[in-house]
């Protein structure tokens, strides 16, 4: 007691008086809740170094285009380094003409692909522009609308499963968050999500996540289900924290919290061609490593962390493997894009090398430009 004491100090132990003075059952409940177990967390983006200079290498192949979405940056930060090299061997073995219709189809794949995988409905006012007149049928050789995926029974299952609690918090009356997005499942449109792993996860990766999200069987059942509460719920949707999956045990599976960092990078405004791969990091915020805020705690207060691990429990119906590793994945992409919450209509073009020039995206590069120049003067450094 008297090293606790020691450690807290005068202004600490006041504290801690004040706090049950003011409320001794929340200090009760708080001390009694012991913080979920941690276990080590990597940099924000490992291997940081390697992939500036891979993603230099690649986005020099798009100077003449000069077509490269925040996209190809997040993938780059995020993808297996093994495959970015097996990228670059391919394109440098490539003729010049290949190589500017590769390096298209690499900076589209990650940019439709993401948006695919991240799909939101409509702004209101584009459903009300595209909804079809009645009347209107499809004629021969149009395209036939994807098969609605059915939702009916995924929410009982996955919170049955989970003793209708979150597993998170441990509160009742959750929500069944899907791993895989129904928005994604229900369009039936992976072509662009296929190819984007294909490219940048390689084939044996890429097949067997894309074995596990094209089976609406799987999908729709509680593999595809974690209880979390209605805040936890719209964050993962939202791409603010994703889940490491760690190991599989006879208890079930391991996953590890990480809290992801908002940005304000936006997926259709492209990256200038005069923009350095060190203004980029700059501009994303990863260089120094650190993940995001923490921004929820348990019932008792104490803190959801990055780095403290959860069990989901064994089941014959627990959560897939291969669609946590998927999420895992692809979840970072899109925080570091700024591609969560986007809904469908920001992407409406006719020409897919159509583009938008963001004000508030340059604004704000110029002002981080600013303050660190500021900074560097202030140092003395040139």
């Amino acid at each position: 007691m008297e090293n606790l004491l020691a450690k807290l100090g005068v202004d600490g132990v006041r504290k801690l008086q004040a706090a049950s003075a003011a409320d001794l059952n929340a200090m009760v409940l708080f001390a009694g809740d012991i913080s979920p177990p941690t276990e080590e967390v990597l940099d924000y983006v490992t291997e940081l170094d390697t992939r500036c200079i891979l993603y230099d290498q690649l986005r020099a192949f798009g100077n003449e285009t000069g077509l490269v979405y925040p996209a190809l940056f997040a993938v780059t930060m995020v993808a297996p380094v093994s495959e970015l090299r097996s990228l670059l061997q391919v394109l440098h073995g490539s003729t010049p003409n290949d190589r500017r219709m590769l390096f298209r189809n690499l900076t589209l794949a990650s940019h439709m692909g993401i948006k695919d995988y991240l799909s939101k409905p409509r702004s209101p006012d584009a459903r009300r522009l595209l909804a079809r007149p009645p009347g209107i049928h499809i004629e021969p050789g149009m395209p036939i609308p994807p098969v609605s995926v059915s939702r009916s029974g995924f929410s009982e299952r996955v919170k049955n499963r989970d003793g209708y609690r979150c597993i998170f918090t441990g509160t009742s009356d959750p929500e069944a968050a899907p791993i895989f997005p129904f928005s994604a499942s229900s369009k039936r449109m992976f072509v662009n999500i296929n190819d984007t792993l294909l490219r940048f996860w390689g084939p044996e990766k890429s097949t067997a996540w894309r074995r596990a999200y094209e089976d609406t069987e799987l999908t729709q059942s509680a593999k595809n289900g974690i209880s979390m509460n209605r805040q936890l719920y719209f964050w993962f949707d939202q791409a603010r924290f994703a889940l490491k999956p760690l190991r599989e045990t006879p208890e079930g599976i391991i996953v590890q919290w990480h809290w992801l960092k908002e940005t304000f990078f936006k997926p259709r405004a492209l990256i200038e061609p005069e923009e350095t791969v060190q203004q980029t990091v700059r501009y994303s915020g990863v260089e120094d490593g650190s993940w995001g805020n923490s921004l929820a705690h348990r019932p008792s207060g104490v803190a959801i962390q990055t780095g403290q691990t959860f069990l989901l429990p064994a089941h014959e119906q627990m959560p897939s493997w291969d669609l946590l590793q998927m999420q895992w994945n692809l979840l970072r992409v899109a925080a570091l894009c700024g591609a969560a919450g986007i809904t469908d209509d920001y992407y409406d073009y006719e020409d897919l090398d159509e583009h938008e020039y963001d004000i508030a995206v340059w604004a704000k590069k110029r002002a981080i430009d600013a303050e660190c120049c500021n900074c560097k003067a202030k140092k003395g450094v040139s």
